[in-house]
């Protein structure tokens, strides 16, 4: 019973020592030089769609090796692709020095408008984790708008046909938006659709009609760039985006070569290129050219007959 008691005691004395706190503690933190408290009182309002610094004070008040600093906001729908979290380290720390850490967070542009931990996570390779928790309230510009998609009704068109597109946007602002002006352009084609969204609400997506552009009929063939603007909140702001469209010949721009006639000299054994838009007027020329000969055989012919009928009498 009593080696068992020592066992146990042994146990318990192991397992304080295998738990033992790390000896650090943040003694401030503050997010864009912005002061935070690890406090569910004190909140900080903070947009999204942006990057934000924290930047940590920790004090050692005693040594501490191979220490890693995590900070994360945990409830975001998409944190398994684009997780919410930064991590720098491991680092050593003196006895009795203060230290100052810094790490980039990004919220994303669709992050829920709502109320968050920011959780920082202080650990090392097997002492106890130190969990600071500050409060942060997620909230979302006035107005934003984004383009979200392109649909095309084909990559490749051929010059002198028609391209239809229609775009999608997604209002991701406080207030809802009325009357978007959407212009969809070709610069280098100097072509260009508009068309006109009566009203996109707040966190909802709106798409635009089908816009035609008719590309030029002997446009050259190539990649160009398709530009979308969407004008918004009374024409103050916009929201860009672009795409690319290739151009196809189109062959009627481009007819083939025009057959070439070679007319020689017989007398001087030469040979003349004539282009073939004269192949008729050299035809033509032949032509009258054989027709005086014809006649003059005849005559020579009229002349050698009445010759022997004289001869004859």
């Amino acid at each position: 019973m009593k080696a068992l008691t020592i066992l146990f005691s042994v146990l318990l004395v192991l397992s304080a020592v295998a738990a033992q706190t790390l000896p650090l503690n943040v003694e401030q933190a503050e997010i864009d030089n912005t002061e935070i408290l690890a406090s569910s009182v004190t909140k900080l309002d903070i947009e999204r769609d942006q990057d934000f610094t924290l930047k940590l004070e920790v004090y050692a008040s005693a040594a501490a090796k191979d220490v890693e600093i995590r900070a994360f906001i945990s409830g975001y729908e998409f944190n398994d692709v684009n997780a919410i979290s930064e991590q720098i380290g491991p680092f050593d720390f003196a006895e009795g020095i203060r230290y100052i850490k810094k790490m980039t967070l990004t919220l994303p542009d669709d992050v829920d408008v709502a109320q968050y931990y920011l959780r920082v996570v202080i650990s090392d390779r097997y002492g106890e984790e130190l969990i600071y928790r500050y409060t942060l309230n997620v909230n979302a510009p006035r107005h934003i708008m984004k383009v979200q998609d392109i649909t095309l009704s084909a990559s490749a068109v051929q010059a002198g046909q028609a391209l239809l597109a229609s775009v999608r946007l997604e209002n991701q602002g406080q207030k809802d938006e009325s009357d978007v002006k959407v212009v969809l352009s070709i610069p280098s084609l100097s072509i260009s659709a508009t068309d006109y969204v009566e009203e996109i609400e707040s966190d909802e997506q709106e798409e635009t009609e089908e816009m035609f552009l008719r590309l030029p009929k002997c446009a050259e063939p190539g990649v160009y760039d398709l530009n979308v603007e969407a004008l918004y909140n009374d024409g103050h702001d916009k929201a860009t985006s672009s795409t690319k469209v290739t151009v196809l010949e189109n062959e009627a721009c481009n007819p083939e070569p025009a057959p070439v006639v070679i007319v020689q000299d017989a007398q001087n054994k030469t040979a003349e290129v004539v282009p073939a838009d004269s192949t008729g007027k050299v035809r033509g020329a032949l032509e009258i050219i054989l027709l005086v000969l014809v006649a003059l055989l005849v005559i020579v012919g009229l002349i050698i007959g009445f010759t022997r009928m004289r001869g004859e009498e």
